[in-house]
């Protein structure tokens, strides 16, 4: 999964400084993300805010031209899977480009994440608009699995580079791409006591801390209480 985020008018230099799969141009704290999905699954986030982030409306100016169709989304929440095909043929009414008319209430917000299997050969790109937030943000991972995502479009170390604190016993499972030279999950497991001063035994037990790109989402596994990720984050 590649993007790409042009930011038109103000500045997030931070941004750019911790970007590892996308080039970022910032003015402001208003602009887009292209998310590139390659064939097969990948976990996608939206991280900038508008007045709906439902997928429909938030993706259906995209899906019109028929290139889409069949992609599908799998949203997770309260251990289930949501389901949206696109097909820009549909029969709902009042139209919208997905088969399922719940997508106009299935939310993207930032800091939330879903599955998108491609199923053509080669890839598709998504972007997304709006504004970076900012201020005093909070991602509630519940106890059990959370499909989540940096609620800014930041990529680097989840704990280090992102604000997210590590709780011992906690698991963090980043899905490589199926097209990816090692594809299906990387599990990170929180550690503080690990030998190498790193706070997480990564794959294979290495001593690894879990990283993210722009627009890439992952599950996160609280044991036995809620994990609240807390950041202050601000462009200037």
């Amino acid at each position: 999964m590649r993007t790409k985020t042009l930011l038109l008018s103000g500045v997030v230099a931070a941004l750019t400084s911790a970007s590892l799969m996308a080039q970022v141009y910032s003015l402001n704290a208003v602009g887009y993300i292209n998310v590139t999905i390659p064939p097969g699954f990948s976990i996608v986030a939206n991280q900038l805010n508008t007045t709906n982030n439902n997928i429909s409306p938030l993706l259906d100016s995209q899906l019109l031209d028929g290139s889409k169709d069949g992609t599908t989304f799998f949203k997770f929440a309260a251990g289930a899977y949501t389901t949206l095909t696109v097909d820009s043929f549909s029969v709902v009414t009042p139209f919208i480009p997905w088969d399922q008319t719940f997508a106009t209430n299935t939310t993207l917000n930032p800091g939330e994440a879903a599955f998108v299997h491609n199923g053509f050969s080669t890839n598709i790109t998504f972007t997304f608009v709006g504004t970076v937030l900012q201020g005093n943000l909070t991602n509630n991972l519940n106890v059990g699995f959370t499909m989540a995502s940096s609620m800014v479009p930041q990529a680097g170390r989840l704990d280090l580079d992102l604000g997210l604190t590590e709780v011992d016993g906690d698991n963090v499972f980043i899905f490589n791409p199926s097209s990816s030279s090692s594809p299906g999950y990387q599990t990170y497991s929180g550690d503080q006591f690990s030998l190498s001063g790193q706070p997480w035994d990564g794959p294979g037990g290495q001593p690894l801390n879990p990283t993210v790109a722009v627009g890439q989402g992952f599950f996160y596994h609280a044991g036995a209480a809620l994990n609240a990720w807390v950041r202050n984050f601000n462009v200037n």
